[in-house]
């Protein structure tokens, strides 16, 4: 007796590049300033460092370190040995095993000589990561109130959603900033949706604004992964959010890597005001893999199911 049993699915890899977002320097002085930044290491072991110098060429690093995990992890140095009273150009830079990210170029002047320090300024920085997410799955909104009275102030996350036509409204979360200023939030949402801040200092201050983009959730399984040659499958699955009517693509890899579509079908509705399904028949007579493939509407971006092999005895 033969036992067939279900396609195994091929797993796919986790993580991606780092985040590096570049924040105000404070702490400026005739000859000195205080580089800040976040690094989101995006599930990977990440090192970072901060590029100055007088011009965008920079020349000079400082600051040099490691961080790990998903959320957004604080990053600072305090460089030395500077003119008074001249432009300097920052950026932090991070790298791990999938790429390279360059923060923004940023600025700061140090102080010329013979003038006190100007107060500080209260500001609030804003990061994501990751930056796209599939449905059902969360981001990390983090970042950091700098100024004379950062610590133990309260955050307030707003959100717009697509078509982004209203304006931004709290969200109805809330924390607290930790004493160095961090902050984070997870967000899970449901769209296409902008975030930003407002940190409840004297007067508050609002971040600028980050996206994070949402692809569908598709699942895909086969009635059978071993079969005779000429024996219809049947291709089947869903996907989230619900988007009734819309195009199945049903692809199968070829010898050089790239899919292409073999068959189309259309979702449609199910139960779940959340969930579409698709089933589709297919007569196969050699071995390969396949997957389905859901393209990108106004709200939500393109996404694949895993891959699952069929075997022809």
């Amino acid at each position: 007796m033969l036992l067939l049993v279900p396609a195994a699915a091929i797993a796919t890899s986790a993580g991606g590049p780092p985040i590096a977002t570049t924040e105000p320097a404070t702490a400026i002085t005739l000859t000195s300033a205080t580089l800040n930044g976040t690094v989101s290491p995006n599930k990977q072991s990440t090192t970072f460092v901060f590029d100055y110098g007088t011009t965008k060429s920079y020349g000079l690093t400082a600051g040099q370190g490691t961080a790990s995990g998903n959320a957004g992890k604080p990053a600072m140095a305090t460089i030395g040995a500077l003119t008074p009273n001249t432009l300097y150009h920052f950026r932090l830079v991070a790298k791990n095993a999938s790429g390279t990210s360059t923060g923004q170029d940023m600025t700061f002047t140090t102080l010329p000589i013979g003038v006190p320090p100007l107060p500080a300024k209260d500001a609030v920085s804003i990061a994501v990561a990751p930056g796209m997410v599939t449905f059902g799955h969360s981001a990390v909104i983090s970042g950091r109130v700098t100024g004379p009275k950062s610590g133990g102030v309260q955050v307030v996350l707003q959100a717009q959603p697509f078509p982004f036509t209203g304006p931004f409204k709290a969200t109805g979360t809330v924390t607290t900033a930790g004493p160095d200023g961090r902050y984070s939030f997870a967000v899970a949402p449901r769209l296409l949706t902008h975030y930003l801040v407002v940190a409840k200092t004297a007067p508050p201050v609002t971040s600028t604004p980050v996206a994070v983009k949402v692809r569908y959730a598709v699942s895909f399984f086969v009635s059978s992964s071993l079969v005779n040659r000429g024996t219809l499958v049947r291709f089947f699955g869903s996907v989230r959010p619900a988007h009734n009517g819309r195009t199945v693509f049903i692809q199968r890899r070829s010898s050089t890597g790239v899919y292409h579509t073999v068959a189309t079908t259309v979702l449609r509705s199910t139960t779940s005001s959340t969930r579409s399904s698709y089933s589709k028949r297919l007569r196969i007579f050699g071995s390969g893999v396949y997957r389905v493939r859901i393209l990108h509407d106004a709200d939500h971006a393109t996404n694949n199911s895993r891959a699952r092999r069929i075997t022809v005895r």
